[in-house]
């Protein structure tokens, strides 16, 4: 690594005051995990508390990403090379789709179940003791919680994703009592913490081998599906699983009652239009001043690859995952997965990467714009991202209005109608109506 970040060290009482309490933390649970004494732990709200006396050791607030991530400075440390705000996938080596030839993986991933393929092929030959991942709780199945996998039937429950703020960073506190080598799947912010966790405690880092990021649009807060659950008529306590992206590809909400039930909560209208709506009445507001979209700093970054956005010889890979390759170390990784025999794997030139997921990476830098200047000019707390910040065009201002909107008018009552709606046959029609104005009026392709 080329560069020593500048990192601030601080006692938890900072993050309080200036990153908790301003709305600025991104709940990436890396505080806790990263805690010397052990002495904060995560609410059901899923933000960090203290739990004990702070030792003021200055390490939770050196890694956290909510109010200071210096891109440039992590271009060079992770890349040795200068960073571009306007380059929308970040530094790519080589862009792949892929799938594992297991067909049980495979179907029970969200976007083609690479991840978990590849944890449980690094796990089987020894070159992993365990992965950070996204799990869901025993007792209440409708919850996250992030979970040490050390065995190929525990990464294999945690495959698919899950769009919920998950403080998952949390278990790196289980690290420092183990030795060995490990894995972590993490979101954008997770991974801008995780490359400043480098610079603060190389001998927790030292046990993480394989950083593996997940495109990102945005997460809900903790309670956004369940209020989806709620306002479709299943009581909570009804509930034995729930998936994000249940039911087959693409997939979508999907209930598994307590009596064997298996209630979709939407067929009809795709999980990327669902996500669209639930994005707008439970984003959380640092995820709106977040501008990777496709975990820029990961070794490989995984993402849906949406075949209908390709023709000819990609047209046929449904139900794979699209997969940037970015550092070395992911480039090694790689390396094996298409040495090992166990995956079917594509290369995929640079410029026939997927639009529906380079326009998605340009509407969260766009909104995450609109929104960092109305907060400089405003006076309220922002993430400071050490790079200038592009000035959003009227136009681009006025397409976050919409989104914004939903911001401000988000209460219980109004969650719940727009959800009771969307999942109703009215719900239907207004989704085909909006997905034909779109193809009227802007090209949109579906």
């Amino acid at each position: 690594m080329s560069e020593k970040l500048q990192l601030r060290k601080e006692p938890f009482a900072f993050l309080v005051d200036n990153v908790i309490g301003p709305g600025m933390c991104t709940r990436c649970g890396m505080c806790v995990g990263v805690c010397p004494p052990g002495v904060i732990d995560i609410a059901a709200t899923a933000y960090p508390v203290l739990t004990g006396t702070c030792v003021s050791c200055g390490f939770c607030t050196a890694c956290c990403p909510g109010l200071d991530v210096d891109y440039p400075a992590l271009s060079r440390q992770v890349f040795d090379e200068s960073y571009d705000p306007a380059d929308l996938q970040g530094h790519v080596e080589q862009l792949y789709v892929a799938h594992p030839k297991n067909r049980q993986i495979r179907h029970a991933g969200a976007s083609g179940g690479m991840v978990t393929g590849i944890l449980d092929h690094l796990l089987a030959i020894g070159e992993i003791d365990g992965a950070v991942v996204v799990g869901t709780d025993s007792l209440l199945p409708y919850k996250t919680r992030g979970v040490l996998a050390t065995t190929g039937p525990e990464i294999q429950a945690c495959s698919q994703s899950k769009y919920c703020v998950t403080p998952s960073l949390a278990v790196l506190r289980q690290l420092r009592r183990l030795q060995g080598r490990y894995a972590v799947v993490a979101l954008p912010c997770q991974v801008h913490a995780l490359r400043k966790l480098q610079q603060v405690d190389r001998g927790l880092a030292g046990k993480i081998k394989y950083i593996l990021g997940l495109y990102c649009h945005c997460t809900m807060e903790v309670n956004g599906h369940e209020e989806a659950i709620e306002a479709f008529g299943i009581p909570l306590a009804e509930v034995a699983a729930f998936q994000f992206r249940g039911g087959g590809w693409p997939g979508g909400f999907f209930v598994v009652k307590k009596d064997g039930t298996e209630v979709p909560l939407h067929q009809k209208i795709l999980i990327k239009d669902v996500m669209n709506v639930m994005f707008r009445l439970y984003g959380p507001q640092r995820c709106l001043l977040c501008v990777d979209a496709l975990a820029e700093y990961a070794d490989l970054s995984f993402g849906d690859f949406w075949a209908f956005d390709f023709a000819e010889d990609l047209a046929i890979h449904e139900r794979c995952t699209l997969i940037s390759q970015r550092t070395a170390v992911g480039r090694q990784l790689m390396e094996e997965v298409q040495r090992c025999g166990e995956f079917v794997v594509h290369t995929v030139p640079h410029s026939r990467n997927s639009k529906r997921i380079l326009r998605m990476a340009q509407g969260k830098k766009t909104r995450a714009y609109v929104g960092l200047h109305a907060a400089m000019a405003g006076g309220r707390s922002y993430p400071d991202y050490h790079f200038a910040i592009p000035v959003p065009s009227p136009r681009q201002r006025r397409q976050v209005r919409w989104f914004k909107l939903f911001q401000r008018i988000r209460h219980r009552y109004f969650r719940t109608l727009v959800l009771k709606l969307l999942f109703s046959p009215l719900g239907v029609v207004a989704y085909r109506v909006n997905t034909l104005r779109k193809k009227i009026l802007i090209d949109y392709h579906a």
